[in-house]
């Protein structure tokens, strides 16, 4: 327990300024034709990408003398700062599109240098001197690095928030659980040592990768979760064995070989289960698989590791500060074993073994259906919408839509390379590909060395802007539309520009783009990966259940368990049904890309999780009286009341990430504390025991020589 302490002290002492060394990027593959145009725009053209967009407002109308002479001055400040590398203002280059519908307002737009994080710490630091007031103009920010840098520091707003919140609430759970102030303290011990070591780890991996700042959130809320789950698992067993009889030493021992051996198993699925995130096209997630896995192997540690010693020293007072015991009034034996079996749940189990068929159909039927929405989710990059509207961002962006002709955030990028037989493309076959790109449904405006063309036609000569669209050996053309990024129609219009026959070659690029690329870039992963965590998940439950039908049955029933939660997540944040049960967020008609597959291999940690606590009970009391039905209704009476409150205090854990500000994170801490909610009632509770009574003896089957001389029933196993 010393060592325990002195490790506590050295992880909360190191972890200090951890989410200052945390990264802001990797939400985008890095290898999409968008990002490949995007670094040919930024090494060939002098048109800077919109890393920051600067809304100006003046006094007048921006064609004014003082007006022109500020906003040029302005501009030239900007240009200067470091880390700028270009700017672009409707005042130095006459473009139009950079000037509002009533004149009163103009964007500066600013491409920054360095890597993605490198590009939010520098929107960080110069906004700030940009924005407000300056001079006659009137100044707010926008655009993809500052909308970053705010959704970090509200993420760590939102960190402190969830877990002041978490922590009380946990503790009423297991004094809800326990009866016992003093049991509660081990749990809730491993848990806080969880966390520190998990930011600890942060800290530490941040030397070797960039870990994304939201690592920070997503992973305290799991190790908390997880730890606190561990702990009770153990002293759940502790105190049962103690209740048969058995000495304080005996206890302890026969403790870490049952229900640490399922900790073990279960820290082991949960790390398989976010590994399968090392094989998508996110760096980003990526680097929470790496901080995950890390954090499931300190909780399933600290578990391990310290709780056997501090059962030892509050082993003999655990029942202490016992709440209940006036309402059950009998003495710590009927205590220990009234927790250890739950009335109401074997009563459930023996309703569920009569009738299997009829129960466990209802319930795949509801489960179904829970499921429905989840067949229209459609998918987009993350956004400034993504933060409240509060948020400066947010705000100024809508005020950009609302007010501008071209949003930066809308439309194309095209860089045309001349076929290799040529030095250059002709201006001619440019202006020709641009007037062809004009009549695609749902272009507004092209813009081309050459002028502005719409439905066919030229609108507008060529401006000072216009310049900017030439180089050497390749050609730009930017072409202006409505459609939002990860909306159907973007997608159809990407596809469309891709599939117009370009003299030369040509990449698209842009946000929209980018959305399209990103969103097809992890379908084409996602099998792969799903592939990889089922069959290691399959390989795992094979060795802890010694069955071949158990792990087969645990994998099908887990993903109809998801499905349903995903479900969920579609009517309300997709659809914006029901919002009432997260708080205020702002609809944007798509789910983030990255959050599904984090969200999958997070709950399907954690289902399996549950499985394992309710198959090892059921699979001990079938070795020892080889009765199918009585194993399963004694495995649900046993684990039923210690499932619900391991799964309460995970859903209250991560289901504070509702609280969060940001709608990534309600997403991911709704659609988590749903999924264990029904896992452990719907799935746990009914479909996985009438599944397990349907299938009898062949639950236990395993082609085993080795078994079989044992003796073991129907090769059950050890």
């Amino acid at each position: 327990m010393c060592v325990a302490a002195l490790f506590a002290v050295v992880c909360a002492l190191f972890a200090g300024g951890s989410f200052d060394r945390l990264g802001q990027g990797g939400y985008t593959p890095g290898t999409t034709e968008a990002e490949r145009a995007d670094r040919v725009l930024a090494r060939q053209f002098a048109v800077p990408t919109d890393d920051l967009v600067l809304l100006i407002r003046t006094p007048g109308s921006t064609d004014e003398p003082r007006t022109r002479t500020a906003g040029a001055a302005f501009t030239e400040r900007v240009a200067h700062l470091r880390g700028v590398r270009r700017v672009a203002s409707y005042w130095t280059t006459g473009d139009p599109a950079l000037r509002s519908h009533d004149g009163r307002s103009a964007l500066a737009v600013v491409e920054l240098r360095g890597s993605e994080s490198d590009r939010v710490r520098t929107a960080g630091r110069i906004v700030p001197q940009l924005t407000g007031g300056q001079g006659v103009l009137e100044v707010s920010a926008t655009g993809l690095a500052w909308g970053r840098y705010e959704a970090v520091q509200q993420s760590r707003f939102d960190l402190v928030r969830s877990e002041l919140i978490a922590a009380p609430l946990v503790l009423l759970v297991l004094v809800a659980a326990y009866g016992s102030l003093v049991a509660t303290l081990v749990p809730m011990v491993i848990g806080l040592l969880s966390v520190a070591g998990g930011l600890a780890a942060l800290r530490l991996l941040s030397q070797f990768m960039e870990v994304s700042a939201f690592a920070a959130n997503i992973t305290t809320a799991l190790s908390f979760g997880l730890a606190v789950d561990y702990g009770l698992f153990l002293v759940a067993r502790y105190r049962e064995s103690r209740a048969a009889g058995l000495a304080e030493r005996s206890a302890i021992a026969e403790t870490v070989r049952t229900a640490g051996r399922t900790v073990l198993f279960s820290a082991l699925t949960v790390a398989l289960a976010l590994g399968a995130l090392l094989l998508l096209p996110m760096p980003f997630l990526r680097s929470l698989a790496c901080a995950g896995i890390t954090v499931v192997a300190l909780s399933a540690a600290a578990a391990l590791g310290v709780v056997p010693a501090l059962l030892a020293v509050l082993g003999p007072h655990l029942d202490r500060g016992d709440l209940w015991r006036v309402m059950r009034r009998g003495n710590r034996r009927r205590a220990g074993a009234a927790s250890a079996e739950s009335p109401g749940w074997r009563r459930v189990g023996l309703a569920v073994a009569r009738r299997p068929v009829l129960i466990g159909g209802g319930c795949c039927l509801l489960l179904a259906a829970m499921a429905l929405p989840f067949g229209h989710a459609t998918f987009g990059l993350v956004d400034e919408r993504t933060l409240p509207a509060s948020a400066s961002s947010h705000g100024t962006a809508d005020r950009v839509t609302a007010d501008f002709a071209h949003s930066p955030d809308r439309g194309l990028k095209l860089v045309l390379t001349p076929p290799a037989r040529t030095e250059r493309t002709p201006d001619t076959a440019v202006t020709d590909y641009a007037l062809r790109l004009s009549r695609l449904p749902g272009v507004t405006d092209v813009h081309a060395s050459s002028g502005v063309y719409r439905a066919g036609r030229r609108i507008a000569p060529p401006t000072r802007a216009s310049d900017a669209y030439r180089a050497r050996d390749a050609a730009l053309l930017t072409l202006t539309a409505p459609q939002a990024p990860g909306s159907p129609a973007a997608e159809r219009l990407v596809t469309a520009v891709r599939a117009l026959p370009a003299p030369g070659s040509v990449l698209v690029g842009g946000p929209v783009a980018l959305s399209v690329d990103a969103t097809q870039a992890m379908a084409r992963a996602l099998p792969t990966a799903g592939l990889a965590m089922l069959i290691s998940t399959f390989v795992l439950l094979l060795l802890f259940t010694r069955s071949l039908l158990l792990p087969v049955k645990a994998l099908l029933v887990g993903l109809l368990s998801l499905t349903a939660s995903f479900g969920a997540i579609v009517l309300v944040f997709q659809d914006h049904h029901a919002t009432w049960l997260v708080g205020d967020f702002t609809p944007t008609g798509t789910l983030e890309t990255s959050i599904p597959p984090l969200l999958f291999c997070i709950a399907f940690g954690l289902s399996v999780d549950y499985e394992l606590l309710l198959l090892s009970r059921v699979r001990e009391h079938y070795l020892a009286h080889g009765d199918n039905r009585a194993a399963v209704v004694f495995g649900l009476a046993r684990t039923g009341r210690l499932v619900t409150a391991s799964a309460l205090v995970v859903a209250v854990s991560m289901g504070a990430l509702v609280l969060s500000g940001i709608t990534s994170l309600k997403i991911l801490g709704f659609g988590l504390a749903l999924a264990v909610l029904v896992d452990a009632t719907l799935v746990r509770g009914i479909l996985v025991p009438a599944a397990m009574c349907l299938a009898g003896r062949a639950n236990w089957w395993f082609p085993s020589i080795t078994r079989r001389r044992s003796g073991d029933p129907a090769g059950a196993g050890e």
